[in-house]
């Protein structure tokens, strides 16, 4: 790809409603976006928020300016840059997002470390680990095996992205099983 070719037929072709053009565009650079959105989203946001929202986002906007000829791009360069542009905007706004004082990321991952610590401190007691033992199998009962997987590996530890990448599924499945999982917890420690 030549990153200073014209562009100007694809963008009558957007400003004409081409849907192909569209997904030309999308698949041109929808990767490259997805992983510089990561790089800006950082690790402890990126447990809350993924790349490719980010990007779809960026596509949203784009699209919708380019219909109301908003903007003027001659060259793939030019187009590029915009994208990039807008992809960091929509990124650094999803950090400020998720650390504002009442959504801190970081205080949430601090509080999650520190109950950590606090039962890592101590060799649980036989009963204790049965009681436990049993009501994880409740948890989990009548969830996929995926479910019991993750929530295993995120009471060892590990974090989202690794659940995700050992199992072999999206984080958002992930955060979906455990918020699940969670909310069936809360219900039987209410009820």
């Amino acid at each position: 790809m030549n990153s200073g070719a014209p562009v100007a037929g694809l963008g009558k072709r957007l400003r004409g409603g081409d849907p192909r053009a569209a997904e030309e565009l999308f698949a041109r650079y929808a990767e490259r976006l997805v992983r510089l959105a990561q790089r800006h989203l950082g690790r402890k946001v990126a447990t809350r928020e993924d790349g490719e929202d980010v990007v779809q986002s960026v596509f949203r906007t784009f699209f919708r300016r380019c219909e109301h000829g908003e903007f003027r791009i001659d060259t793939s360069d030019e187009l590029w840059q915009l994208l990039v542009r807008i992809a960091v905007r929509k990124a650094h706004a999803k950090v400020r997002y998720h650390t504002a004082q009442q959504r801190d990321v970081g205080a949430e991952a601090a509080g999650d470390n520190a109950l950590l610590a606090e039962a890592l401190a101590r060799e649980p007691r036989p009963e204790e680990l049965m009681i436990l033992e049993e009501e994880m199998e409740a948890v989990v009962r009548g969830f996929p095996e995926l479910h019991g997987k993750g929530l295993a590996m995120r009471l060892q530890g590990h974090s989202v992205p690794e659940i995700a990448t050992e199992l072999k599924v999206s984080r958002r499945t992930v955060e979906r099983a455990l918020k699940l999982l969670r909310e069936r917890l809360a219900r039987a420690t209410s009820g």
